[in-house]
């Protein structure tokens, strides 16, 4: 699946994530020139739970809203964000324990980590993480 010059907004779930969007595992999924914002789930990833192959480019992930985590995005999959802004979510920015790879990107202003590492891989290169908050460990990175 596509999306290109697209709106994601005010969606909501009280399943296990996905308040805008659910990739699932077997799912491929690539994300250009959108705004995914304002979505909620009881869950993780407020505004994207991917669990399979995520490519995020020239995207803003806004003001969306977790339960558990990722109040932007919570992956369990394969993520790529480029030249993409993750910021203001509730939860944190980026919950990740699959594979995540961050270039040219802005985590800003999220309450909780900006992105916290559950055993997964994270690289980030010419990526800014900044003026995140976490109640105890990490508002900007949580690495475990």
């Amino acid at each position: 699946m596509t999306l290109t010059n697209t709106m994601v907004l005010g969606n909501s779930t009280d399943r296990e994530g996905g308040g805008g969007i659910y990739n699932d595992s077997s799912g491929m999924l690539t994300v250009t020139s959108t705004t995914i914002s304002g979505n909620l789930t009881d869950g993780y990833g407020g505004g994207i739970c991917n669990g399979g192959t995520l490519t995020l480019t020239n995207t803003t992930v806004s003001d969306n809203s977790a339960g558990y985590g990722g109040g932007g995005i919570g992956n369990y999959g394969t993520l790529t964000l480029t030249n993409t802004t993750v910021s203001g979510n509730s939860g944190g920015g980026i919950y990740n324990s699959g594979t995540l790879t961050l270039a040219n990107t802005m985590v800003l202003g999220n309450s909780g980590s900006g992105i916290y590492n559950y055993y997964g891989t994270l690289t980030l290169t010419n990526t800014t993480v900044s003026g995140n908050s976490a109640g105890r460990y990490g508002g900007g990175i949580h690495n475990v």
